[in-house]
């Protein structure tokens, strides 16, 4: 999707960049530096999911908004602005990019404090410098770090290193910031609602999920946001309280909202078994005919529906959803230590959450 952006950027793609910027090239403002704006972006397209995801033609013009999108703020602000700042899957990458076992980071600190110019931020004849406006020196995490390797191309001295490492590993090290708190709750309320929506037995839920522009619409979106928004953190927050100051209340909130973050990923992966399992034959008819033209690239497109592995739906699920909370625990006892408190409400609030997804799903 940054492709046709960064072409218009620099006039090439893999060759050594002009010296001169293209377009305006200007810097992301300061105060956007941050993932609010991929929080609203992905509950907005959460919101209109029931329909996105199963009306072909609303995919594609979201999908093609989206690029245009890059496109466009590629020839205003410089690097991807879009990818580290707007996209809503970006956002959900990043987060859940901290459980990965692979990292980017440097080798030796002193190599790079010795270093003049830093190319591999501000790019040399070798390559760009980061695109995703990260000084790899500084990277910590590999939340905003997208994995393109352009930085292993521009390093002169070969101290860039891509590692393998525990799962986690990043959750070791927990968050103070709010909106990537926030991004936690979203993550977990919106796999909440889903499942409500798409798995649950409720017609008029799903009715009003799929009626955009009604009233019941809006009741539904009214909701939805209030879980997220409101619901969900006031609840954490009456766990993990004390009478602080306002920004020892916010470092605590954000530091112990870490422990949402493997739980919610096991959410996803629970939910999405139901669909995987359910619709997998689908992959074969789609990959012989994938723009619905009457193809048959590999004699499949005539595939029979029927669900796969059945039988290991619920186990599967139960497995996912009963791993995510004791990796919750377990991530809510680090972060608890760092936060000098306890980590039973935190615990205490996982398991609800687990309660009730097991209710939704099984």
């Amino acid at each position: 999707m940054p492709l046709p952006g960064e072409w218009l950027q620099r006039g090439a793609v893999l060759t050594p960049p002009d010296k001169k910027p293209k377009w305006f090239n200007l810097r992301w403002p300061r105060a956007l530096r941050n993932i609010w704006l991929q929080n609203i972006s992905f509950l907005l397209l959460a919101l209109f999911s029931s329909v996105l995801l199963t009306t072909p033609n609303i995919t594609g013009i979201v999908l093609a908004a989206m690029f245009f999108a890059a496109i466009g703020l590629s020839t205003v602000f410089e690097r991807r602005a879009f990818c580290r700042y707007l996209c809503p899957v970006g956002g959900f990458i990043g987060l859940y990019s901290q459980t990965a076992p692979l990292e980017l980071r440097i080798k030796d600190k002193q190599v790079c404090a010795a270093c003049e110019g830093k190319p591999c931020y501000n790019g040399s004849a070798n390559g760009y410098g980061c695109p995703w406006d990260v000084f790899p020196a500084g990277l910590t995490k590999n939340t905003y770090c997208g994995l393109c390797m352009e930085c292993l191309r521009t390093c002169p001295h070969d101290n860039i290193a891509v590692n393998l490492r525990p799962f986690s590993a990043d959750l070791a090290k927990p968050s103070a910031r709010m909106d990537e708190a926030f991004k936690s709750f979203i993550m977990l309320g919106s796999a909440l609602i889903y499942a409500g929506v798409l798995l649950g037995p409720w017609g008029a839920l799903k009715d009003a999920a799929y009626n955009v522009g009604t009233s019941s619409w809006f009741i539904y979106a009214a909701i939805f946001l209030g879980i997220i928004f409101v619901g969900m953190p006031a609840l954490f927050a009456l766990c993990v309280t004390r009478f602080e100051n306002l920004n020892a209340f916010k470092k605590r909130f954000a530091t112990l909202s870490t422990a949402l973050i493997p739980l919610g990923l096991m959410f996803w992966v629970a939910f999405s078994l139901s669909f995987v399992l359910t619709n997998a034959t689908y992959i074969l008819a789609s990959l012989s005919d994938p723009l619905g033209l009457g193809w048959d690239l590999f004699g499949t497109a005539s595939a029979v529906w029927q669900p796969m592995l059945t039988s290991i739906l619920a186990p599967g699920q139960t497995l996912a959803l009963v791993g995510g909370l004791i990796w919750s625990a377990r991530t809510a006892q680090k972060a608890a230590n760092e936060a000098k408190t306890s980590s039973i409400p935190v615990i205490v609030y996982c398991f609800i959450a687990t309660v009730v997804m097991f209710w939704l799903l099984l």
